[in-house]
Formats: structure tokens, C-alpha cells, sequence
């Protein structure tokens, strides 16, 4: 019985499943190319009675306060039926439940998908990107998740909320047209990016435009409640830690790098303006870097999904801006070069005068990948777009790819 003390609803014929499950999918978004059917689909299962337990281990806690949560600890959500949003749903309901912020969220015996976001990112990090009861974003990837707000701060008829330091989703429940960024949009939930300066992130140099409700700055979406780390073997890297443990710590242990031996693939020595770096892989499917940084070891890496060592292409990069050096700026590239690449540069590309001189450094080449790293000063020597290209050479000409 329910609360409404009717009987419980009779399965449903497969015939009459099949068409529900046709119509769904006929008015559904392809939000990612393989998993939308799967977002229909669970659109059906959960309005089955299934209830199966996934245990899952999180290791972190959110950022913010830690005083006890008024709601208590809810159920799982009920199972989709998909590794990836099961995966992706129950690691969210994990870092909810554990968190102080816990009662401001529906309680996750209650959640279901209603949409499987588009990322402005492609195969960046793995995971899944779930908006969850139409009221709130999860993101997920092979090392952590991070929770939006229960809706957001206002901008007209929409409202944003921050996913991360240099990202927010936009809730457009009502598909208005929306522009950012020179596109247009009318997807209920739209993730933008900007890419942090020195300074941090201004959002409110950028504009928003609502069809008939708002055109202005980007109100500040502030901070996730929840941003947690709950795929790391080790925790926060320690200063003085050795490279070696620094790769294995952050080769994540999750669908996208089963657990197996690791592999050192390749080491670069220390230069004039940048740190020693160490480089790792899994099973062919995620590469990770770590170097050297006063503070402990830095690390990064992604999935080789998008990216086979039979490509030239760039899996991560990561820009690192210190104050303690002025407006100094270090530039890290992961990429993996095909057989008939001879060598890889690194180079920030000319400005408008000669001086200062654009730098550029070589990259390190070993089996299949290449890491390349290149220290600068923002606004300086590097151009105010912040532009800079790898170069892979072949026959001894040179295809430049932009660093994002």
C-alpha cells in the first residue's frame, strides 16, 4: 500500500513497456550519444519496485562546515540498470549522505535521473555529468564528484549555481533561449567554463543574455557545498612524497583503470624553470603525471578513451598560476603522439612585439606518450589570450594543436 492506500500497480505487459519506453525515447535529448537511451530507460525502471544496495566508499568530505546534519542518513536510489549512471548515482548519494549539507538536498532514497548533462568537455576526466529530481547537478569523475545547489542564484527567468572553481550550470527548466559565450542554448541544464586567471575567476566579466528576462553580468554562482575526493588511495599529496607515489596514488581505481599493475612510462629531469616530472599509466586506459612542487607533488592525468596511443592528440593539461612568483605561470601537457611523430615542442606563440620573446621548450617522448612543460610569466611573455601550441613534427614539419 501507499499513502494514498491504493494497491500496489501490476507489472507492466512487455508490449505496453516497449511503446512507453518508444514514446520516452522519441521526445528525449541526446545529451551523450550513449548513454541518452539509457536515461529514458530509467525513466521506466524506477517506476518498478526495484531496491538493490551498491556499496560505495567515499573517502572524502565536503569542503564546508562539518556540524551534524537535522535529516538523517537516507537509502540508496533505486537502481537504473546502466554501470555508468548506477556508478555515477549512488558514488553522488555517498558524498550526500556524508556530508553536513545533507538535509538541504531530497533525500537519496528518493532521487532519479532526469537528464544526463552535456559536458563543454570532451572525455575530460571520464565520468558522468546527472542532473538528479530536475533540482540539482552531480558531477563525477574518476577521482571525485561535486554537487551543485538545490536550484541557484537568479539571472532572469534562469538561475546558476556553481559545479566547480571555474564552472557553473545554468537551470533552464522553461528551454529559453539562453547565450553565453557567443552560443545559444535551450538545454534545461548547460555547464559553462572559463579558465581562471591569477587573480581567480571573475564571473561577472562575462555576459548572459535570457530571451526577455535578463541581459548582463554572470551573477556569482558561488562555491559546490559538496566537492569531495573519494577515488584516491592516499589522500592529499605530502611534501618531500616521492614521484613514484604520487602516480600510483592518483592512477584511480575505477572502471576506467581496473585495478592492475601500473606503468612507469616516462621521466623528465628537472630544467632551468621546470620541476622534475614523472609519468604513469594503467591497463591502456588512464595516464597520470605528477612533479615536483614545494607543497607536495602535483598531479594529473585522464582516460585514453578519446585518445589511443595511435593518435597525436592532448589527453589533460592544466595551467598552475603562482603570486609567490609574481605572474608566473606553469603550462603541463599530457598527450599521446602516434608512431611517426620525431619529436614534440611546447611554445607560447609570438606577440605583438619582439620583446619579450616568446618562450618554448621540448617535450619528453617514450612509448606512445609525451609530456611537455613550460614556465612563463602571465601577462608577459606569454600573450594576454594565453596562447600556446605543442608542436609534434613529422618529416620535420610541425602541426600545431592549441593547449586548451
Amino acid at each position: 500500500m501507499n499513502e494514498l492506500q491504493l494497491p500496489p500497480a501490476p507489472p507492466l505487459p512487455a508490449e505496453v513497456r516497449e511503446r512507453a519506453l518508444r514514446t520516452v525515447l522519441d521526445g528525449t535529448a541526446t545529451p551523450r550519444r550513449r548513454l541518452a537511451p539509457l536515461v529514458a530507460a530509467a525513466a521506466v525502471v524506477l517506476t518498478l519496485a526495484v531496491s538493490t544496495t551498491v556499496a560505495i566508499t567515499s573517502a572524502g568530505t565536503d569542503t564546508n562546515d562539518h556540524r551534524p546534519a537535522d535529516q538523517p542518513v537516507s537509502g540508496p536510489p533505486a537502481r537504473i540498470g546502466d554501470d555508468d549512471l548506477d556508478e555515477a548515482i549512488n558514488r553522488c548519494a555517498a558524498a550526500v549522505n556524508a556530508s553536513a549539507h545533507r538535509a538541504e538536498y531530497p533525500p537519496t532514497a528518493e532521487w532519479r535521473v532526469t537528464d544526463v548533462v552535456k559536458r563543454d568537455w570532451s572525455g575530460f576526466w571520464g565520468g558522468v555529468t546527472l542532473a538528479i529530481n530536475g533540482s540539482f547537478v552531480c558531477d563525477t569523475d574518476a577521482y571525485g564528484v561535486r554537487v551543485t545547489t538545490v536550484g541557484g542564484r537568479p539571472a532572469g527567468e534562469v538561475q546558476v549555481a556553481g559545479l566547480s572553481l571555474s564552472q557553473l550550470v545554468v537551470f533552464n527548466p522553461q528551454r529559453l533561449p539562453v547565450e553565453a559565450d557567443q552560443r545559444t542554448s535551450t538545454e534545461p541544464y548547460q555547464i559553462l567554463s572559463v579558465r581562471p586567471g591569477p587573480d581567480g575567476v571573475d564571473w561577472s566579466s562575462r555576459r548572459l543574455v535570457v530571451h526577455g528576462s535578463y541581459d548582463g553580468p554572470i551573477p556569482d554562482p558561488g562555491s559546490p557545498p559538496i566537492e569531495v575526493r573519494d577515488r584516491l588511495g592516499t589522500g592529499e599529496p605530502t611534501p618531500g612524497q616521492p614521484l613514484e607515489d604520487c602516480v600510483r596514488a592518483a592512477l584511480p581505481a575505477t572502471k576506467y583503470a581496473p585495478p592492475q599493475q601500473p606503468e612507469m612510462v616516462l621521466r623528465q629531469e628537472a630544467r632551468e624553470h621546470t620541476p622534475p616530472a614523472l609519468v604513469g599509466r594503467v591497463a591502456g586506459s588512464w595516464a597520470t603525471y605528477c612533479y615536483d612542487d614545494p607543497g607536495g607533488p602535483v598531479s594529473g592525468g585522464s582516460t585514453l578513451e578519446d585518445a589511443p596511443v595511435t593518435d597525436t592528440r592532448i589527453v589533460t593539461s592544466d595551467r598552475r598560476y603562482s603570486t609567490d612568483r609574481g605572474s608566473d605561470v606553469l603550462i603541463v601537457v599530457l598527450m599521446t603522439v602516434a608512431p611517426d611523430v620525431e619529436r614534440v615542442e611546447i611554445a607560447a606563440r609570438p606577440g605583438p612585439r619582439p620583446d619579450p620573446a616568446a618562450p618554448s621548450a621540448p617535450c619528453t617522448l617514450q612509448d606512445g606518450l609525451a609530456l611537455c612543460m613550460l614556465r612563463g610569466n602571465y601577462p608577459g611573455n606569454i600573450r594576454d589570450d594565453g596562447a600556446v601550441d605543442v608542436l609534434p613534427y613529422i618529416d620535420g614539419e610541425a602541426t600545431p594543436l592549441p593547449v586548451p
